[in-house]
């Protein structure tokens, strides 16, 4: 799997290069000011990244759901009481929302300050979108904690809790307010801890999903186990056989979960630097540090889309 990740990531990353260059391309018959090029470059890689976090938080949803339902199957004859409704998602499709809201509002975000930049009298197409994410950021900002909150993965302290859901309503309003071309590179560092803020509670998320999934499927490698070894003979075999080799699948699926996640953490750190770096460059400072940041963020964004494509099927 290792090599066809690798080889998936080569093409992906030339073809976003690809894009992103002709983007600039496009753009090159216009004179082109720094913040336009580096926007316009940010904007391209943050939808890469989101994409593929939105298709990750749902990967690991299947593979979750799957290891409950095998999980089910091992200790059915021991739970006469069992009901079905108790295999529950790692996410419910209402917490899967909240993030997935989340992820779109800093993509469409980033897509407003490039039209902005770039194509000021193309940006009004742009508009209804943007207001569209900001009401929806708005009314989400204020049941971000008890979203968040009840799902098995976070868990914010009253602190984080109200962080986040300043830098929801803070990026939600950005969204709906009309933005003027020469007040953008203030607008942006404006924005930067708020971007910062998100992407944080983003990553504290995560981090408990991981926690999460590797408890499960070391208890589902455990009940697999138990279950051959307490077979014994009654097992033929060709069913001792197949079951065995579900120990190796096991395996393959929980590494598999864990390096979707650990990629969606990498993908979201660095679309927070690379925010960071621009909100830099807007005001002149280190534009080379910013190219190095949106290419780790390309990268990360890459790396998101070929692991959705080359997860293990059940």
């Amino acid at each position: 799997m290792q090599l066809t990740h690798q080889s998936a990531r080569r093409g992906l990353r030339l073809s976003v290069t690809s894009f992103v260059a002709g983007i600039l391309l496009t753009l090159s018959g216009c004179s082109l000011t720094p913040l336009a090029r580096h926007s316009a470059a940010f904007s391209t890689a943050t939808a890469v990244v989101v994409n593929g976090s939105e298709n990750a938080y749902r990967a690991a949803n299947r593979l979750y759901f799957e290891e409950q339902i095998s999980a089910a199957a091992l200790s059915y004859d021991s739970q006469p009481n069992w009901d079905p409704h108790s295999i529950q998602p790692l996410l419910s499709e209402t917490q899967l929302e909240v993030r997935t809201t989340l992820l779109n509002s800093l993509k469409v975000y980033a897509r407003n300050i490039s039209e902005v930049e770039n194509a000021p009298r193309r940006s009004e197409g742009l508009d209804s979108a943007a207001t569209g994410a900001g009401n929806n950021l708005l009314a989400l900002s204020s049941s971000l904690n008890g979203e968040l909150g009840d799902a098995k993965g976070i868990t914010v302290s009253q602190e984080q809790a109200n962080g986040l859901s300043t830098a929801v309503k803070a990026l939600g309003e950005f969204l709906i307010a009309k933005k003027v071309r020469h007040e953008l590179p203030a607008q942006i560092q404006t924005m930067d801890p708020q971007i910062e803020a998100i992407c944080r509670v983003l990553l504290l998320d995560i981090t408990a999903l991981q926690t999460q999934t590797k408890n499960d499927y070391s208890d589902l490698l455990t009940q697999q186990d138990l279950f051959i070894r307490r077979a014994g003979d009654k097992l033929s075999p060709v069913e001792r056989r197949a079951e065995i080799r579900k120990l190796p699948l096991i395996l393959q699926k929980a590494e598999a979960s864990k390096e979707l996640l650990e990629a969606l953490k990498v993908a979201l750190h660095r679309l927070a630097l690379a925010h960071h770096a621009l909100a830099a460059a807007a005001q002149g400072n280190n534009p080379e540090d910013l190219r190095a940041k949106i290419g780790d963020l390309q990268d990360a964004g890459q790396t998101l889309a070929n692991f959705y494509q080359t997860l293990p099927t059940s």
